[in-house]
């Protein structure tokens, strides 16, 4: 994805809003000195999920370096099951005011270099920023605090993991690993929510391109808002680890998923058939599957597409076409 003007006019009103957020973080959920005004406050404890993330970074880190991507290993262990419960229905509040529109990708010809633009049958999305707070004031305060804390702590457990290893071998594995530089200079984030029906997304890799079209993202971060996801719904994660070698992982409430955003292929298998993909939103909405993803840059280009990255062939064992 091209970071062209539209995408940093965007960036530059949720880096607005950001700031104004960690402002008022210091002040203790002080209300805002502007004139805006909303309904509540957001319910999410700013210390307590901070000191989560700090709790899970080793890990995180270690999983990314050697698997390329990191998932949560048990339900709502980043945040509580009525935390997530009140994002999801924010994000459905979102929705009923108008803000999701039909999803879309682009599919690249690795040959002639071709765009071409497709629909997501049965997916819709929206863009969220500052200005959804009223509405969505945790949704935008989750944002807020893990693009102030992540970030951070990935980048040190970098360097405490990397000083490690090369104590304990000289023949490190993680000697072709470039610090991950990850920073908020610029971000995008998406909501979004994939009906039931044999909705699904195609196989891809986030960011295809990087620098040849200005695109430094570089970490994928995904919540999963469904509380009342069930065996059977579908919608699974497959990360792809190889040709024949992935792993699927289901879209439970608070699962978190991290993966590199420029080296991991993915795609989200069919939901569930049951109901139609085309059907209004209705008051049973419980199997509507919905995720927030953060995309966090680097500041690192040589990490972008890096050769010598053990991930570097994923994309052309996958996508055979890519080598011609």
């Amino acid at each position: 994805m091209m970071v062209n003007s539209t995408m940093r006019k965007r960036i530059g009103n949720f880096v607005l809003s950001f700031r104004s957020i960690k402002f008022m973080i210091k002040q203790q959920h002080k209300p805002f000195t502007t004139s805006i005004s909303r309904s509540e406050e957001p319910v999410l404890d700013v210390a307590p999920f901070q000191t989560i993330l700090e709790h899970h970074a080793p890990s995180m880190t270690k999983s990314l370096i050697e698997q390329g991507y990191y998932t949560t290993q048990g339900p709502y262990s980043i945040l509580p099951k009525n935390m997530i419960q009140i994002m999801r229905q924010q994000s459905i509040l979102l929705r009923k005011e108008g803000r999701f529109e039909p999803s879309w990708s682009e599919k690249i010809d690795s040959g002639t270099g071709q765009v071409t633009r497709f629909d997501k049958q049965g997916v819709f999305a929206c863009e969220p920023d500052g200005r959804d707070y009223d509405t969505a004031p945790d949704l935008v305060m989750y944002m807020s605090v893990l693009l102030q804390t992540l970030p951070r702590l990935l980048n040190d457990h970098f360097e405490m993991y990397n000083g490690h290893q090369f104590h304990e071998s000289s023949s490190s594995s993680s000697s072709s690993v470039m610090p991950f530089g990850l920073s908020v200079s610029s971000f995008n984030a998406k909501l979004a929510v994939t009906l039931p029906g044999g909705s699904s997304y195609p196989l891809h890799i986030d960011n295809p391109q990087g620098l040849v079209v200005g695109d430094t993202r570089k970490l994928t971060c995904i919540l999963y808002l469904n509380p009342y996801f069930e065996e059977g719904d579908g919608g699974e994660l497959r990360i792809y680890r190889g040709k024949k070698n992935f792993v699927d992982l289901t879209p439970d409430g608070g699962r978190m998923v991290l993966f590199w955003s420029d080296e991991i292929p993915h795609e989200v298998l069919p939901t569930s058939s049951n109901t139609s993909a085309t059907e209004p939103l209705e008051e049973d909405d419980s199997k509507d599957r919905y995720a927030l993803t953060i995309w966090i840059p680097t500041d690192n280009f040589q990490t972008i597409h890096n050769p010598q990255s053990k991930f570097s062939n994923l994309g052309d064992e996958i996508f055979p076409t890519r080598r011609s």
